[in-house]
């Protein structure tokens, strides 16, 4: 079955029928280590350039930011296209060999396109992150100013109780360390919206800090709205080989009939 829609350029992309895979498998999860990996990396890019991404002006710090991240999300879109494309090849090399009575195993299914697995390799790929940000948006409090440590020289009055009492509050273990450690990564991860709301608005920090968890996951989301599309991206090179064959027989018939108008002219001379 084909379906056609001609473009500007002429090209009319071809859907050829492939055999569907299945979302869930180990293949899927595996790859899911990239999508993993490329959020680690859009973390440590983030820190690299905090400090430029840091501009006074609201309206500029909003475009550099969303900036990033629009760059972010095109990176996942792509590299989710380029699967998708892969796996629609292989599926329909797949489904011929199945119609020529060749057998198929679990391994080619799992390699070959299913709608739901960009999504089910997105979610392995963020899963411990989301864990993260869910655990730190239930522990997540609004941030208060600390008091700073003490120089060692007071130490020398611990002994006297009209000081010492005044200043334990300095030697108080800090309760909220877990929950610093929580907030130090997920602020690296969602550190563009960090950055456009400032962390000077302590109310809402707490909110993008309850969010963090939804935050989280528009990146990789773009990873599996990318797969989507390997169907119509195959759809694509089919329609430019039969495009270039046609320009290819169209230029073989031209190519004929000048040589018959030739030998006419010949004849006739």
């Amino acid at each position: 079955m084909q379906k056609n829609a001609k473009n500007k350029n002429g090209l009319e992309p071809v859907y050829k029928p492939y055999l569907k895979g299945n979302a869930v498998s180990g293949l899927a999860a595996k790859r899911g280590l990239r999508v993993l990996g490329m959020i680690v990396l859009f973390a440590f890019l983030f820190m690299i350039v905090s400090v430029a991404l840091s501009i006074d002006n609201f309206i500029l710090r909003l475009v550099i930011n969303l900036g990033m991240v629009a760059i972010c999300c095109w990176m996942m879109f792509a590299e989710g296209s380029r699967q998708g494309e892969n796996d629609v090849s292989f599926a329909e090399i797949a489904l011929n060999r199945q119609n020529n009575g060749k057998p198929i195993t679990k391994k080619d299914r799992d390699t070959c396109f299913h709608p739901l697995k960009g999504f089910f390799t997105a979610a392995v790929g963020v899963a411990p992150f989301f864990l993260i940000a869910l655990v730190f948006a239930l522990l997540a409090t609004r941030q208060t100013f600390q008091l700073s440590a003490l120089p060692s020289w007071v130490s020398a009055y611990d002994s006297q109780p009209e000081i010492s009492q005044a200043l334990a509050y300095y030697n108080n273990p800090d309760p909220t360390a877990v929950e610093d450690v929580l907030r130090f990564i997920v602020r690296m991860l969602l550190f563009p919206y960090i950055n456009i709301v400032g962390t000077d608005n302590y109310d809402t920090m707490l909110l993008m800090d309850r969010l963090s968890p939804v935050l989280v996951l528009i990146t990789p989301l773009f990873y599996a709205l990318g797969y989507l599309r390997g169907p119509s991206l195959r759809a694509l090179v089919h329609g430019n080989i039969r495009l270039n064959k046609r320009r290819h027989n169209r230029k073989e018939r031209k190519a004929r009939e000048q040589r018959v108008r030739k030998l006419e002219t010949k004849e006739l001379i």
